[in-house]
């Protein structure tokens, strides 16, 4: 075995150095005898390791374009997150503005002077009783003041820290308001029930309520100032036992949604 190892060794070697002679020889284009010998002996096996070599390219270009491939996904995953991300972000800050522009627009209708701020809590135990602002004391924010969302009436100042304050809802069962019907102009007194909707009480039963009439503030009690829009009827309630007719009150304003609100401080006695 040996032997026939170094035999080819030294066919192999023998071939290569007249390969080399051949070519210092002044006809290089000539291959003679012994190049065309070897030639024919190295040519099939070259042909077919070439073949091989195709072969396996072409086999192994589909794992390579796979690779390429999740590269190339991957890097679009990221860039499909951070679009979405920045679209999410410019579409909330474009509500942000709408919000805030209807809100000035509001304010633009109200006399006085009136202080922006944040809703920044909510009592979870009481959802439609209590919101807390970021606004308080250093800020001239006092306790009574009137709180005001871009549609309507929200409450009012209930308590009142150097940073912040806390505002009752018109939902809270506590909180009443004078109010008049802004069509017949029937006066009465909307209560909150603790839930959505509010219910008017103490208008005469000589006046006509209708679903869809506009409740306003009359201003009358002293502490909310008049003309602010409060909600719509939505349910008429005529008990013959009462010597009033009663009715349902949707509010305006999207109480258990508020972002910000409108602090009224002018136009109030001190509390």
């Amino acid at each position: 075995m040996r032997r026939q190892v170094a035999f080819i060794t030294f066919i192999l070697v023998a071939a290569l150095g007249m390969l080399t002679l051949q070519v210092r020889l002044p006809e290089r284009r000539a291959v003679g005898p012994v190049g065309t010998l070897v030639l024919a002996v190295l040519g099939p096996p070259q042909t077919g390791l070439s073949r091989a070599a195709d072969s396996l390219a072409r086999l192994w270009r589909p794992f390579a374009d796979i690779a390429r491939l999740r590269v190339e996904n991957a890097r679009l995953r990221e860039e499909v997150e951070r679009l979405s991300s920045e679209v999410s972000r410019l579409r909330e800050q474009a509500q942000a503005t709408e919000r805030l522009e209807r809100l000035l627009a509001f304010r633009s209708q109200i006399p006085g002077r009136a202080i922006g701020a944040r809703v920044i809590g909510r009592d979870g135990s009481q959802w439609f009783a209590v919101i807390i602002l970021d606004r308080g004391s250093q800020d001239g924010v006092r306790r009574n003041d009137s709180v005001v969302a871009a549609d309507g009436l929200v409450g009012r100042v209930m308590a009142v820290a150097r940073t912040t304050s806390q505002v009752l809802l018109i939902s809270d069962a506590r909180s009443a308001v004078g109010v008049i019907l802004q069509r017949s102009r029937e006066v009465g007194v909307l209560e909150g029930q603790g839930r959505e909707l509010l219910r008017l009480k103490y208008v005469s039963r000589a006046r006509e309520i209708a679903v869809g009439d506009v409740v306003v503030t009359s201003g009358q009690a002293g502490v909310f100032p008049r003309g602010i829009p409060i909600g719509t009827i939505s349910a008429v309630l005529r008990e013959q036992a009462n010597l009033y007719q009663e009715a349902l009150v949707r509010p305006a304003a999207a109480l258990d949604n508020l972002e910000e609100v409108l602090i009224l401080t002018e136009g109030r006695s001190d509390r």
